[in-house]
């Protein structure tokens, strides 16, 4: 094997090692993205199940950025002043973005809901939690398809 055939091959493998590495990383993103909204919405789930059994309203509100939050009740300055059971972002380029600033939540009877949506987004993507008038919760992405999230449509 002469040299030039040895540093062709030292090369293939350094652009190959490149290319892996950079694919893990968008894939840990994603990963991480696909994580949080999963949270946002079992956090959205249980303020749908505490309204409903107790038959009682839960609006909620929303406070973007990077150390974003969700919550109900009476909205606070900043996340770190809210008090009660809220949802807060902890994971490192994942921030809060489009947060309705019209009322939004959920009504305990017959499973009734204000409309509306909260979207993710890192480097990797959007994702988008969709709040339906029947209560229904589901999430999209909006860019492109993001693991086992379809696109929005």
């Amino acid at each position: 094997m002469s040299l030039i055939e040895m540093m062709v091959v030292v090369a293939l493998i350094a652009m190959c090692t490149l290319w892996g590495i950079h694919s893990w990383r968008s894939y840990q993103q994603a990963l991480k993205l696909e994580q949080s909204a999963q949270q946002l919405r079992l956090y959205l789930y249980g303020v749908q199940a505490e309204a409903n059994n107790y038959n009682r309203s839960a609006v909620l509100w929303g406070i973007s950025g990077a150390n974003g939050c969700v919550g109900t009740g009476i909205r606070p300055s900043d996340c770190r002043n809210a008090a009660g059971k809220i949802f807060a972002l902890h994971e490192a380029g994942i921030e809060l973005v489009d947060v309705p600033e019209k009322n939004m939540g959920f009504y305990g009877l017959r499973n009734a809901a204000l409309a509306g949506h909260i979207t993710l987004r890192n480097p990797a993507g959007s994702v988008r939690i969709v709040l339906s008038v029947r209560g229904r919760l589901r999430m999209c992405s909006e860019t492109q398809p993001l693991l086992g999230i379809g696109l929005c449509q």
